[in-house]
């Protein structure tokens, strides 16, 4: 059981050492003391189970060293893996992350930034549910290292980390044109909102001059009603036609339907779209995926919040993760 009464200057007597060389220790700071010295302090701490109070080094460091990472939607799995991604390296150099979750909603995104920033943590990687850049600092309530990802805001003043959206989609829809896949289906969230899925689009869109779109609205859609729109558009020709999923989500929720109904079974349909996992092409292999890496992403945004906080100048206004067609 820990000792409450237990203070800096307990282990410092017991270590032997200053309090400011107990305090460099708890700080991490191991290369301005011999090995031995931090082998003392080390066993002091752990002899009389010291625990340092975190309010009072906050106010010594001003550093709190938590970060939040605010995510569109966990139901999917790009913004959990953004999540892991950006933990990996936030946590091993000690700071604690939280992800807090928009549920796709615009206002609970502008609540949360917004108690972001009246709160103490350190910074912010943010997955912004839209590319409204005066939308999002309208809601910041202080000044901190901020990075955004999955989204491509002009004229933003924080670091981006993104896909080759446009570029990956074009060249998906130049392959099944040069197959012979004549027609395209367009399966997305709200397009008007994010620039990725408008980005996606505009690539399909440049290959295929007709697209027929179906558009989910995510915080309310009847499964039932978009599954026999999909059902009336591949039955409605005999074309050779592709199936675009510009996320991987819709995919998952209506492929086996599809499945079941037999449509799939003709020769004349595709499967292709974003995708963050390999459950598509388990589902129905002969689907030809554009992977994306949204670890290596968040990964990386963990890396640049990182040289935010510490004050590094070689820190690239917008880093850009390729996509892998197969």
């Amino acid at each position: 059981m820990t000792n409450k009464s237990t203070n800096i200057k307990d282990v410092a007597h017991l270590a032997q050492v200053s309090t400011a060389t107990v305090s460099r220790y708890l700080h991490g700071e191991l290369k301005r003391m011999a090995p031995t010295t931090a082998k003392k302090v080390a066993a002091a701490i752990e002899q009389l189970n010291y625990v340092p109070n975190a309010a009072a080094r906050q106010l010594i460091t001003n550093r709190s060293k938590t970060v939040a990472i605010v995510v569109v939607n966990v139901a999917d799995s790009f913004s959990t893996e953004i999540f892991k991604g950006a933990c990996s390296v936030l946590e091993h150099a000690g700071y604690t992350t939280a992800m807090l979750d928009t549920n796709s909603e615009q206002q609970k995104e502008n609540q949360l930034i917004n108690a972001v920033g009246l709160s103490t943590y350190d910074g912010l990687i943010l997955q912004p549910l839209s590319s409204d850049v005066a939308q999002i600092k309208s809601e910041i309530r202080r000044s901190m290292p901020i990075v955004t990802l999955d989204r491509h805001l002009d004229y933003s003043p924080w670091p981006q980390i993104i896909s080759n959206n446009f570029e990956a989609s074009q060249e998906a829809a130049k392959y099944f044109q040069k197959y012979g896949y004549t027609r395209a289906i367009v399966l997305s969230s709200q397009i008007d909102v994010a620039s990725t899925r408008q980005e996606r689009f505009q690539g399909i869109k440049s290959v295929y001059q007709q697209v027929e779109l179906i558009e989910i609205n995510e915080t309310h859609y009847n499964h039932q009603q978009v599954y026999c729109q999909l059902e009336k558009l591949l039955t409605a020709s005999s074309e050779k036609t592709v199936i675009f999923s510009l996320k991987e989500r819709w995919l998952i929720e209506f492929l086996p339907a599809l499945i079941g109904s037999g449509i799939l079974a003709a020769q004349n349909i595709q499967i292709s779209g974003f995708a963050d996992t390999t459950l598509v092409p388990a589902i129905w292999p002969s689907a030809k995926m554009i992977i994306q890496n949204p670890y290596k992403m968040g990964a990386l945004a963990g890396q640049t919040l990182l040289k935010l906080l510490n004050n590094k100048q070689d820190i690239q206004p917008i880093t850009t993760i390729p996509t892998t067609f197969k």
